[in-house]
């Protein structure tokens, strides 16, 4: 899209490099269908189809093509691209990408779904979510979620009511903030916070700060992370969140699932996704998983 990541297609000459090399372009205008276009694409007679711009436009593209069962690439010119950076891509030269066309491998990884939305990253619910669907957010991210966090509040009995199963069991009953996440995420460090050490696990990391009820009854609050193939979120209000950055709202019930190695990738010749883990603790990877959700400082002390 032209607007994602502040105009870096143009500047980085995206559309004419993707022409040269026999890729028909397709530039994202205001008030596109993204999924519609990439349909369109595909009955054409693309057997490929990729997309340029933020991770919440790569995971409907990629969508599509797990619809048509062709492959997928991705050009990281958005404003984070967390998706690329896991996937193994290089953010600061983005036309790098482009060697998947000419000279790639084909991979196979997982993907989420929200309900019948597909996500690559992840979903947030809580302080998160509520910050994303203010209207300001996008121009002043971190003023936004400050505001949101000082009018709802940091503690769990004054977070989102949303119902969901522990591990183990137990239930939780209003949560802060509930990450949920196309293969567990690991502390990274900054800038990015989180990363996934693989993308073929089969699961779903979610981290969850929540109130409610512990395996063996006891009531209180914690922060807790485990692993799951899907994840059953509940609440009597329609659900907010956070897919991929993008502002979402479900209806409840919600199902999130990961689907094991549903979505052909092509990458560089030799690419392969993971994250080598720098051995932090479980703490610090927890605080991770909360910035990288939105919740938390800076890393200035």
């Amino acid at each position: 899209t032209r607007w994602s990541g502040g105009g870096k297609a143009e500047r980085f000459g995206l559309a004419d490099a993707a022409e040269a090399l026999g890729i028909r372009v397709i530039m994202l205008e205001p008030g596109d269908d993204i999924t519609e276009l990439a349909h369109e694409a595909i009955r054409a007679g693309a057997d490929a189809i990729g997309a340029a711009g933020g991770d919440g436009s790569l995971g409907l593209v990629a969508g599509v093509a797990v619809a048509h069962d062709v492959p997928f690439f991705c050009v990281p010119v958005g404003t984070r691209n967390h998706f690329a950076l896991d996937l193994g891509l290089d953010r600061d030269n983005p036309l790098t990408a482009l060697d998947a066309i000419r000279d790639g491998d084909e991979i196979r990884i997982d993907y989420g779904l929200a309900g019948d939305r597909p996500f690559l990253n992840n979903v947030s619910f809580g302080v998160y979510a509520e910050a994303v669907h203010r209207p300001e957010y996008r121009d002043n991210k971190e003023k936004t979620l400050a505001t949101v966090i000082g009018e709802i509040g940091t503690e769990a009995e004054e977070g989102t009511a949303i119902r969901f199963e522990g591990p183990q069991g137990g239930q939780a009953e209003r949560t802060v903030m509930t990450l949920v996440s196309n293969n567990p995420y690991v502390w990274s460090g900054p800038p990015d916070h989180g990363r996934r050490l693989r993308l073929d696990t089969g699961v779903l990391g979610i981290a969850t700060l929540a109130e409610g009820t512990s395996p063996d009854g006891k009531a209180g609050r914690g922060l807790r992370q485990w692993a799951a193939e899907t994840i059953r979120l509940e609440s009597d209000e329609p659900i907010k969140a956070g897919l991929d950055g993008e502002a979402v709202v479900f209806e409840s019930p919600l199902e999130l699932a990961c689907r094991p190695l549903g979505l052909r990738v092509l990458v560089p010749s030799g690419t392969r996704p993971g994250y080598v883990r720098p051995g932090e603790s479980i703490t610090a990877e927890l605080i991770g998983l909360a910035r990288l959700a939105g919740i938390g400082g800076s890393d200035q002390q």
